[in-house]
């Protein structure tokens, strides 16, 4: 590349201008060009703007700067960083984004993504990371996508390690559900975008049902018995199977929808057992695992789901039937581990490994 001094200087001459005419346009001396041109020094930043623009050029070609294609780039590592987390590889999920934010540190979706593999990584170990970037993202000139994404892995990781004023403080930046942008959208789209407004609102609150579900059974100063945290989980769990007939789902909803009748089963076990009950809960998430293999690239149809798209399970389709099987060593089930119908669900796991 050459230097600036050699750039000034071919520019001048295939302009067919003089150092003075240079220097009169950018009010300074003709000397100061010349030592330009030689080497000997270099101009102020804010002068830049004002050489590029006697050239008829950017200020990067100025300088020789290669632009950089974000969006393309941008686009490439989504698509590693993609098959990276949808693997389970969380360490290398992150690096991918460290190295994109050393390329583009001023690209919001790259800030947005290392934010958040920070999160799925650790967010108590990269608890400094994730306040850094979201604050930045939050107080920046950002869409609100990105401000609400902020907002809410800050509050949970204030939360996630005891901070509970700043977590207060920072959810209560965000808007109330019924006033929430995408039911607002709902309110006044119609057609098309209607459905994929619904589509959206439906995909995402089935999610967050079912984390609620989990967050409920996991706070032991919920004021409800196990019988009930059951009830919970296997009331989402229906749902589920009304807005998914057939469980045709993604391979991350499979492993929600696993979740919530395996720990309905383990709550089971902890009441007055039904043996016939536990086992119809098993083979329930059995048969999760089991779909999860073969989830393929498709569309769905559903009216509340019209158009969502479900991508392939990922290259290590294996992981829900591996945690099963972990799942399943569990104290809780000793009493039926020699039982027909449970040796029948250990080693039709062992037959999909």
């Amino acid at each position: 590349m050459e230097l600036l001094s050699e750039k000034l200087k071919s520019l001048r001459k295939e302009k067919g201008c003089s150092q003075e005419k240079l220097a009169q346009y950018l009010r300074v001396s003709f000397q100061a060009v010349s030592k330009w041109e030689n080497g000997n020094a270099c101009p102020d930043i804010s002068l830049l703007p004002g050489i590029a623009r006697f050239f008829g050029i950017t200020v990067d070609e100025l300088l020789q700067v290669e632009k950089i294609d974000e969006k393309q780039r941008y686009e490439e590592y989504s698509r590693k960083g993609e098959e990276l987390f949808r693997n389970g590889m969380r360490d290398e999920e992150l690096a991918l984004w460290l190295e994109a934010y050393k390329e583009m540190p001023n690209n919001v979706e790259v800030k947005e993504m290392l934010m958040s593999s920070y999160y799925d990584t650790d967010r108590i170990q990269y608890q400094n990371e994730i306040i850094e970037l979201g604050t930045e993202l939050y107080n920046s000139d950002v869409p609100s996508y990105y401000k609400g994404k902020a907002i809410r892995e800050i509050a949970t990781t204030y939360a996630a390690i005891g901070k509970m004023d700043m977590a207060q403080k920072w959810a209560a930046k965000s808007y109330p559900i019924h006033v929430a942008q995408d039911f607002l959208f709902a309110e006044i789209d119609s057609g098309k975008e209607l459905l994929f407004d619904a589509s959206f609102c439906s995909y995402w609150c089935f999610n967050k049902l079912a984390y609620m579900a989990m967050r409920i059974d996991g706070d032991n100063e919920v004021p409800i018995d196990a019988r009930q945290k059951q009830a919970i989980y296997l009331t989402v769990a229906r749902l589920y199977g009304v807005l998914y007939p057939n469980d045709d789902m993604s391979f991350d909803s499979l492993k929600l929808l696993y979740l919530m009748y395996r720990r309905a089963a383990e709550l089971e076990t902890k009441l007055d057992p039904d043996e016939a009950v536990l086992r119809s809960l098993l083979e329930r998430a059995f048969s999760c695992v089991e779909k999860s293999l073969t989830v393929k690239e498709h569309d769905l149809t559903h009216p509340l789901l019209d158009g969502w798209h479900v991508t392939a399970a990922p290259s290590d389709n294996t992981q829900w039937v591996r945690m099963m099987r972990s799942d399943l060593g569990d104290a809780c089930f000793d009493r039926y581990r020699t039982a027909p119908w449970f040796v029948s669900i250990q080693e039709k796991l062992a037959v999909l490994l």
